[in-house]
């Protein structure tokens, strides 16, 4: 009898011991998570306290009155709604549902789990930001892990989040953004490049031709290189030239901007004609072409030649020094297709304006229809680098860097019905962008044609104003 009692007792000790520890473990569970999730925590403590003290009636009151009222401001105002309150819930719900719940399962299965002496090491979710198009989460990867072990799955993740497309990147050692779409942004129509007020709100090395697939401005510099874009045939190609000109309006009329056109179709840059000054635009004609581009060769070794006795090394646009803006229509007529004895005086000239003519201020944007290694034989140097809609992988490749399809550059993959969308590389190459050019309409041509002359009479005219007076003082 005392044999039972002895081991009944010990059993009923060990029994305690273990819930002790069960409730230990569970109570310090509950301070991680009160801890780590402050918010949710706050929330259940003060929903348990109204109850506690008012009543449930009175919490489902105003819960009530909460609904109804932000519905009604939903309705009333959605802009204002999504950028507040529903971008908090909208996070919320993300953050929990599509996310944390699944983050083991998905994290493991898309061999993101580190195995350390039986345990199973995994990414820490950091954080979870939304917006009406993108899911961003902030990730702290384990000691061993690197950039590329999440770039490699990339496309796992997003299938098993079910998003459209997804981008990593990296923001500190071991702390990495990966971004999951929803919701395409680009498949709307971008509106085309206003025209700035005044010229010193103009920022060359920023030049706004688009929107980039994150709801930013999509740039271009002006200054410190030249830029390709190749696309295919209704890719878009002219919205990229058309924006930039639009943006440099006021820089043209004020003398700080000099463009010039080389347009071997003689049609797309016909209509700046009354914006050209003579001599500075050469059409379908393969000797004007050369005539011009010897003619700014000899301009550039003369600026080079007398900035260089003056010790000036870097080029700013501004008055009396403007930026020369060369822009080419067309590269494959000048490159490929016009007789061998042409197309060699224009690469060597072509070669010297890209090499020489970044400190010089002649800048070349150029477009090109087939980038092909045989035919965009100077690729290489053009510092930036855009390519619309593409035929197959390698021409991507081509108009870009190698490999650039592996970078996320998908050009071959991208619809005619979203003409204008682009894939450039930024970050030595390593981080894909998409973005769409603003959609430049005949009316948007005109209005800015119309801008540069009708600004540039009220110059002419306040100069002949002055200079009557002047003879009359």
């Amino acid at each position: 009898m005392f044999t039972i009692l002895d081991f009944l007792f010990g059993l009923i000790g060990k029994a305690l011991v273990w819930l002790a520890k069960m409730l230990t473990k569970l109570l310090w569970r509950f301070l991680v998570i009160a801890v780590c999730h402050p918010r949710t925590t706050a929330a259940i403590a003060i929903t348990t306290a109204i109850v506690t003290h008012v009543g449930w009636e009175v919490l489902a009151t105003a819960a009530v009155v909460v609904i109804t009222a932000a519905s009604t401001w939903r309705a009333a105002h959605p802009a204002s709604y999504n950028a507040s309150a529903g971008m908090l819930l909208r996070t919320w719900w993300r953050r929990w549902w599509a996310y944390r719940r699944v983050w083991v399962k998905v994290c493991t299965r898309c061999a993101l789990a580190i195995e350390e002496n039986d345990k199973v090491l995994l990414p820490k979710l950091v954080k979870v930001a939304t917006t009406p198009y993108w899911d961003r989460l902030t990730v702290r990867g384990q000691i061993g892990q690197e950039l590329r072990d999440f770039r490699d799955v990339s496309e796992r993740l997003r299938t098993a989040f079910g998003a459209k497309r997804a981008a990593v990147r990296e923001l500190r050692p071991r702390v990495y953004r990966l971004d999951f779409m929803r919701r395409d942004p680009l498949v709307e129509t971008v509106p085309a490049t206003p025209i700035p007020k005044t010229v010193e709100e103009i920022d060359f090395r920023r030049v706004p031709v688009g929107r980039d697939e994150f709801g930013d401005p999509y740039t271009v510099s002006l200054l410190g290189g030249h830029t390709s874009l190749a696309g295919s045939t209704g890719a878009g190609k002219a919205g990229l030239q058309w924006n930039v000109w639009r943006y440099l309006a006021p820089a043209i009329v004020a003398g700080w901007v000099r463009p010039v056109g080389i347009d071997p179709k003689g049609k797309e840059l016909r209509q700046m004609l009354p914006v050209f000054a003579k001599g500075d635009y050469a059409g379908a004609d393969p000797d004007d072409v050369v005539e011009l581009l010897t003619r700014l060769v000899a301009e550039m070794n003369e600026t080079n030649e007398r900035e260089g006795a003056a010790g000036e090394r870097d080029f700013k646009p501004g008055p009396g020094r403007p930026l020369t803006l060369i822009d080419i229509d067309e590269l494959a007529p000048l490159l490929r297709y016009w007789s061998r004895s042409i197309r060699a005086k224009i690469e060597d000239l072509l070669g010297l304006l890209l090499t020489q003519g970044r400190a010089a201020g002649f800048i070349v944007i150029g477009n090109i229809q087939e980038p092909t290694k045989d035919t965009f034989t100077i690729r290489d140097l053009f510092t930036r680098r855009l390519a619309l809609r593409l035929p197959t992988e390698s021409h991507t490749d081509a108009a870009l860097i190698e490999d650039a399809v592996e970078y996320g550059a998908a050009c071959h993959q991208i619809s005619e019905t979203t003409p204008g969308v682009l894939f450039s590389l930024q970050d030595g190459a390593s981080t894909t962008i998409r973005a769409r050019l603003g959609f430049v309409e005949d009316h948007h041509i005109a209005e800015f044609v119309t801008y540069v002359q009708s600004h540039r009479n009220v110059i002419d005219l306040d100069t002949r104003r002055a200079g009557a007076e002047g003879k009359a003082a």
